[in-house]
């Protein structure tokens, strides 16, 4: 029996994580299924690794994939589609646990929906753990294109439980647009995964669903020294800022020249998202002593400096009138 679902798990450093997801999903998956473990050149963690590796010796369902040297996530993530051998594949990263139940229902959704490239499913804890990423979505179907960019992008940057039908993504010329992107995106580095997002929703039907696909695992390690995280990194002003505009040029390749009001109403949202972002992170600020009211005006300057594009030529009123909609929205969380 052909191999028909692979269940992707890229790490680094955390290998009793991995192990302990391995040793939990293993005896649930179906004879037709694998799962690859992409080990990101991990320099701790390494007797849990092994441990890995030698189950992977005996249980053709397993593979384990250590690679010479830390490619980053963004490279990891993009193995998940070039090494693994199924047409379709979950990604769930180290700490959470997939759900095979749901997961049988989700890729006989897909099956019968041949033009439908990725499911989003609904997130919950485990036992007393408190919540930090769970979210139960409402069940909906999206068509590609604007439908799906509307409401499908930017939903969430967590990675965790996201299914795809690798096969359409290659035959479609998606995953060769990711590839190319990955290498362009400055957004693609932190969340090469809502880089893909975009350029699936723009292509292919994508759905959401109510049931539980994926559980959220015991929290990380917090960052020890927020010092040098604010200063250097995907987290700092920096860090966020081309993100933005990464996430920005990625939507007007997707809309191109003609979806202008579009690209305004999802600009607008981009706007929202980042603002969000920034006011979420303003403890690591802290260390530069900058008031967060302050933070908020200069954002505000630069999204609105970063909205002079030629696709924006005359609509300035229109994206001025998003622009504000995302600023009411943010202050919230001032």
């Amino acid at each position: 029996m052909a191999p028909k679902l692979t269940i992707c798990i890229p790490t680094y450093n955390r290998g009793e994580f991995a192990l302990n997801q391995v040793l939990l999903t293993l005896p649930l998956i179906d004879d037709n299924w694998d799962i690859l473990v992409l080990d990101n050149c991990s320099s701790l963690s390494k007797d849990e690794y092994h441990q890995i590796e030698l189950i992977s010796r005996s249980n053709p369902r397993l593979k384990y994939v250590r690679h010479a040297e830390n490619k980053g996530f963004m490279w990891n993530f993009a193995d998940c589609f070039a090494l693994s051998k199924t047409p379709y594949i979950q990604i769930v990263t180290d700490e959470d646990f997939s759900n095979p139940p749901v997961l049988r229902d989700a890729i006989k959704v897909l099956e019968e929906f041949p033009n439908l490239g990725a499911i989003r499913g609904s997130i919950a804890s485990l036992g007393d753990a408190v919540p930090r990423n769970a979210f139960n979505y409402p069940d909906a179907f999206l068509r590609a294109g604007e439908d799906a960019l509307r409401v499908f992008s930017l939903t969430t940057n967590y990675l965790s439980g996201m299914v795809y039908n690798k096969a359409l993504l290659c035959s479609n010329g998606v995953f060769d647009k990711m590839m190319i992107g990955l290498g362009n995106n400055p957004a693609s580095c932190i969340y090469p995964h809502m880089y893909l997002d975009i350029l699936v929703a723009s292509a292919c039907d994508v759905a959401f669903i109510s049931e539980v696909i994926c559980f959220e695992g015991p929290e990380a390690p917090a960052v020890q020294n927020l010092q040098q995280l604010a200063s250097s990194g995907p987290y700092s002003f920096g860090g966020r800022l081309e993100q933005f505009l990464g996430f920005r040029d990625a939507f007007r390749e997707v809309c191109g020249k003609t979806n202008t009001q579009l690209l305004i109403y999802l600009y607008g949202r981009l706007c929202e998202k980042y603002l969000q972002m920034f006011h979420r992170d303003k403890f690591l600020h802290s260390h530069r002593n900058l008031d967060v009211v302050h933070l908020h005006q200069s954002l505000a300057y630069f999204f609105m400096a970063s909205a002079d594009i030629p696709e924006f030529e005359g609509y300035r009123n229109a994206v001025g009138s998003e622009f504000e909609k995302a600023l009411a929205v943010s202050r919230s969380f001032v």
